[in-house]
């Protein structure tokens, strides 16, 4: 039963359905459209609908038996994966949005394997949700629905809880809730999930497990209607129109690794560790303490080039470490290659000196550090660096990494009405 007073519900829908209308408008004519699930997603149907009847051509493919009858009584021509093997847009809701990366946990509905399904074969997924949607981190508000057969139930309900979880079967009217597609659900409360595209994988390893509701890197955009209006949200795996390619850079001993693979963790994207591609001949040099000449590293700039270029021919996204001191090198790894960013991580030498110091188990002895100082050349703005500060923790540094990849909008002012739900949704939330 909703307890959520009616004025609130109806300000609540209010909000949903202004962030729905403005996802809408990125549909055109001709195109296979994904049809979400639950109660935003259904707002956004309702547009549709209307849009077809003033003469939008489009077809649409639903992920679930609700939205296909909502669909087909508001006269939307409806189609298959038999016809259409990909969709171009979908555009459905979620139950949390986590800032920055635009990851999501879906499910609340019970539809998480169509609507999945149906997110990996469109070419872009739009998410619209109200302001109470968003987090800091996944799992913050929100349980995990896992999807799973109702053949031993219990033994995959174990093994989830020996991941972490506090796992619990979803009931309806008393008896165990069953998905359009015959399986069950079970929610489960992993806490705040700080490694999302880990706990993923780990997730479909387990055998009982049909799929999980973590969307990672899926979403672009995401719509966001909150007391100050709609707003448009932009994937950092969007940023330029092309999936990136992240090369970390810095000096040894700034964090290049450590941040790397933060950002691997929240984003889900393969990383790279550049060191692990030199030759074996220049990490005898280095360990003996040794400064390497141009020559020894043009091999090794090589390689990480191959990497950067193996991924722009994937068209994914990727993550990098590379100190890239000189100018002449970044010229070899990026180029003309407009998917790659340059992150440059700046520091203090004291701080660095006092990291390298400490750590004993890498090939780069601290003694190298003044030679890599003298050896750095800075990235100028016409190479379009982001350059961000990494005397801060690394966590720090990859959400304003994050933050400096996506983009945002606000497309339309808040009204009185949103303005006094919104105050009443910060309330709720913060209590």
């Amino acid at each position: 039963m909703n307890t959520t007073p009616a004025p609130l519900r109806a300000d609540r829908d209010a909000l949903k359905r202004a962030a729905a209308e403005a996802a809408v408008q990125m549909v055109e004519n001709d195109m296979v459209v994904g049809l979400g699930t639950g109660s935003t997603a259904a707002f956004a149907v309702e547009a549709l609908a209307r849009r077809h009847r003033q003469g939008l051509r489009f077809v649409g493919i639903p992920t679930s038996e609700q939205t296909a009858a909502q669909a087909k009584a508001a006269g939307i021509p409806l189609t298959s994966f038999g016809a259409h093997r990909q969709i171009d847009l979908t555009i459905d809701g979620a139950d949390e949005v986590e800032r920055g990366t635009l990851n999501l946990i879906k499910g609340l509905g019970g539809a998480l394997l169509r609507e999945k399904i149906v997110a990996a074969a469109s070419h872009r997924l739009a998410i619209v949700v109200d302001g109470g949607k968003m987090v800091d981190r996944l799992g913050t508000r929100a349980s995990l629905p896992v999807e799973v057969v109702a053949f031993g139930l219990e033994a995959t309900r174990e093994t989830l809880e020996v991941l972490g979880a506090s796992a619990h079967t979803r009931m309806s009217s008393g008896e165990p809730f069953v998905t359009d597609s015959g399986n069950r659900i079970l929610d489960c409360d992993f806490g705040r999930i700080n490694d999302p595209a880990r706990l993923e994988e780990r997730i479909k390893r387990v055998v009982g497990v049909v799929e999980s509701g973590l969307f990672v890197g899926r979403a672009d955009p995401v719509f966001v209607a909150d007391a100050a209006g709609v707003h448009r949200l932009n994937s950092p795996r969007a940023h330029r129109g092309t999936p990136p390619i992240l090369v970390i850079m810095g000096v040894s001993g700034s964090g290049k690794s450590t941040i790397a693979e933060e950002l691997s963790a929240r984003l889900g994207w393969p990383f790279e560790e550049g060191d692990s591609l030199h030759p074996e001949s220049n990490i005898a040099k280095m360990h003996a303490g040794i400064p390497l000449t141009d020559a020894d590293r043009l091999p090794w700039l090589q390689r990480v080039a191959a990497w950067i270029d193996g991924q722009r021919a994937k068209k994914q996204p990727g993550i990098i470490t590379c100190s890239a001191l000189e100018r002449s090198y970044r010229q070899i790894i990026i180029g003309d290659r407009p998917e790659v960013r340059l992150v440059y991580l700046r520091g203090g030498w004291d701080s660095l000196a006092e990291h390298l110091a400490g750590r004993h188990d890498h090939f780069m002895p601290a003694s190298l550090l003044r030679s890599q100082i003298d050896t750095l050349e800075e990235p100028d703005p016409g190479e379009s660096p982001l350059t961000v500060d990494a005397s801060v923790s690394a966590t720090q540094v990859a959400d304003e990494i994050i933050k400096l990849l996506g983009t945002s909008a606000t497309l339309s002012q808040g009204t009185a009405a949103q303005q006094t739900e919104g105050a009443s949704m910060n309330r709720r939330t913060s209590a």
